[in-house]
């Protein structure tokens, strides 16, 4: 239509879309006929006409647009449904009351239908009725790595086989339609109309139905409290969800303000007509109750709820009636709102882009979050985030449209009050929410560092639990895991002492394989006395036929039973020279430093290592005495060695007597306490 002001133009597009032009020349006429004729007359311009290679054009039809269109909002309903066209990255969009006349004038432009219907305009807070539930499918998108979806190449009717087959296989409904949007495949279940304040009902279906974001592997992310309603639920349409990832379900289309391709229309994009896929006739289409469709979905049915309400309403009310405080104001720390900032931009590190499919919500998110912390208008934010997201300028620009007239809001000194806080007029999603958003799963937002932007609707961390986990980050040992150590180490004493050492010699293993000190050597080995002795299970290992070998039998020690068998012999070519290795009983393992111990005024012992050192007896008539033990005969002392002087504790600090001991004898302080 918008190039048939021009004579040669319309009459090649008469060419090819005859029904088209017919249809439009009743409006555009007026303004080409002089041109219009002198082309037709032209011989030059009847051969180039006559030339042209014939191919196939997608027509829109305007009755099954009309049908489409009534089907989701027909004659009698409340409020307003919304008629949009894309051009340029742009939405246009004219809003139209459910007894009003569609004719060709109004069709012409049409492209994109709202689901619900509004009070005046399209926006999320004036909602008059909804009632409709939708999933829309992209399977050309990719994944949040960037790799293309499993059923990319599978032909558009049977992509809708298998998910109707995976829809009916957990027990849902099955959806009233299927439409091929030329570019992705939409289901929509048709129910009856409810009043806008029923939005959150919707909203919960539709979170459902979506369901969260799925692990790598197809898992569903772990809860930190257990709820059986809500493992039955997950248990139930695991499957369905991990076919709706495969199938790319596009994870932001859950607002109540969205608007799907009519049929009839063309699509840009691919150059084919939007069209209903199933049924062939729309006399066909059967419409849902929505309540059957949340006991499908929804952990609890309607009767379980009520029934669960009515046992609340039974228990006794809390004793303290105050009244509830006045909303304080309150929009999140602007802190918290930078780190947010900082880890969708390190997401986007992480990934090395952002995915096709995912690059308007993450543009969305990050704004949001920019303005949140910094500020700023929809054109700076444009800006900055339309090339990290490799989208044009005015597609950017466009999905930031309600973002800029809510930040104009806020500078404005509006305020939202929700509860008992009064919140600015920007988005506050959730870390949860924003995960779920971009697709991000429990293993990358490990690898990518993130703390905030983290999936599932689990209850936050504590302030301890954020504590101990950083203490890991940093390299502490958790305390689990060094009593597991020190039990190991105490069991390894005593099986040292079950094969005859000291426990001086015990200790010194346990001292020189674990780096502590002789207390907790004996700590460890107290512990694994009194704890209960591990069970071994034996594996019975298959018969093995007996071999000759020449090499002498190895005896191993208790703890060793069940270790490996002898290794084989030695042949000529395999032969290595081989030190011989003492027996363990006669190695020594030599402390680092040797180790002083003062046992008296006049006795200082050295260690050198387990048991092995000398005593230096110092006295003034006798002078040195160097009394080796353990075998150590060949050490000599320097006569420079001097022994560690035991320092005298400092006495106790006392306030009363440093004030009074310069004033004060002894005998007088003395006195003065006992009440003298």
């Amino acid at each position: 239509m918008e190039f048939a002001c021009d004579a040669g133009s319309l009459c090649e597009f008469a060419v090819w879309c005859p029904r088209i032009a017919l249809l439009s020349s009743a409006r555009f006429m007026p303004f080409v006929r002089p041109s219009f004729l002198a082309f037709l007359d032209d011989p030059d311009h009847r051969a180039r006409l006559a030339a042209l290679p014939a191919r196939p054009v997608a027509v829109a039809d305007y009755e099954e647009m009309v049908a489409h269109i009534r089907l989701l909002h027909p004659r009698g309903g409340d409020g307003v449904f919304v008629l949009a066209t894309k051009r340029a990255g742009f939405y246009r969009q004219t809003s139209y009351g459910c007894r009003d006349y569609l004719g060709l004038e109004e069709l012409s432009a049409a492209q994109f239908v709202s689901v619900n219907r509004f009070m005046r305009r399209r926006a999320g807070e004036m909602l008059a009725s909804v009632g409709h539930v939708w999933l829309e499918f992209d399977p050309y998108a990719e994944d949040a790595l960037g790799r293309a979806l499993p059923y990319r190449d599978l032909p558009i009717e049977d992509l809708r086989v298998l998910l109707a087959a995976a829809i009916a296989a957990a027990g849902l409904p099955a959806p009233s339609y299927w439409t091929a949007s030329g570019r992705g495949l939409h289901a929509v279940w048709l129910c009856e109309a409810l009043p806008g304040r029923a939005g959150p009902k919707l909203r919960r279906i539709l979170d459902a139905l979506y369901g969260p974001t799925l692990n790598a592997d197809g898992s569903v992310p772990a809860r930190r409290r257990a709820d059986p309603d809500r493992d039955a639920q997950e248990a139930k349409l695991a499957p369905l969800w991990r076919t709706f990832r495969d199938a790319g379900l596009d994870r932001g289309t859950q607002d109540a303000t969205r608007v799907l391709r009519i049929w009839g229309t063309v699509n840009p994009k691919s150059g084919t007509l939007c069209r209903r896929l199933w049924p062939s006739s729309i006399e066909d289409i059967q419409r849902c109750r929505i309540d059957a469709l949340a006991d499908a979905v929804l952990p609890l049915t309607g009767a379980a709820f009520r029934a669960r309400m009515a046992e609340k309403a039974l228990m006794p009310a809390p004793a303290n009636s105050n009244k509830a405080p006045a909303a304080r104001a309150y929009a999140g720390k602007t802190a918290s709102w930078e780190r947010r900032l900082q880890e969708l931009l390190r997401l986007r590190e992480h990934r090395g882009r952002i995915a096709v499919g995912q690059r308007h919500a993450w543009v969305f998110l990050t704004a949001n979050a920019y303005a949140q912390a910094k500020g700023g208008d929809l054109a700076t934010w444009a800006a900055l985030l339309a090339p990290l997201a490799g989208l044009p300028l005015a597609e950017a620009a466009d999905c930031l449209g309600t973002l800029g007239r809510r930040q104009k809001r806020h500078e404005a000194g509006e305020v939202v009050e929700h509860g008992d806080r009064a919140w600015n007029p920007l988005y506050h999603y959730s870390g949860a929410k924003m995960a779920d958003l971009l697709g991000v799963t429990t293993e990358e937002a490990d690898a990518a560092g993130l703390r905030f932007i983290r999936p599932g609707k689990a209850v936050a961390l504590t302030a301890i639990e954020r504590k101990a986990a950083k203490r890991v980050r940093d390299g502490a040992v958790p305390r689990s895991d060094r009593a597991d150590a020190k039990l190991q180490a105490g069991r390894h004493g005593l099986a040292l002492r079950a094969e005859g050492k000291t426990l001086a010699e015990a200790v010194a293993a346990i001292q020189a394989s674990h780096g502590r000190g002789r207390t907790w050597a004996c700590e460890a080995m107290k512990a694994a006395s009194e704890a209960p002795a591990e069970a071994v299970v034996e594996t019975p290992s298959p018969a093995v036929e007996p071999r000759m070998s020449d090499v002498q039998p190895v005896r191993f020690s208790g703890r060793y039973i069940g270790g490996e068998a002898p290794p084989p012999a030695q042949t000529p070519d395999r032969a290595v020279d081989q030190t011989p290795t003492p027996p363990a009983e006669d190695r020594v393992i030599p402390f680092p430093t040797p180790r002083i111990r003062r046992n008296s005024a006049i006795s200082t012992s050295i260690e050198f290592s387990p048991g092995v050192g000398v005593t230096i007896l110092e006295d003034k008539f006798w002078g040195r005495l160097v009394i080796p033990f353990g075998g150590c005969d060949d050490v000599k002392v320097p006569d420079c060695y001097s022994p560690p002087v035991k320092r005298r504790r400092p006495p106790a600090y006392s306030p009363a007597a440093a004030f009074l001991s310069a004033s004060t004898s002894e005998n007088q302080y003395r006195r003065m306490k006992q009440g003298w």
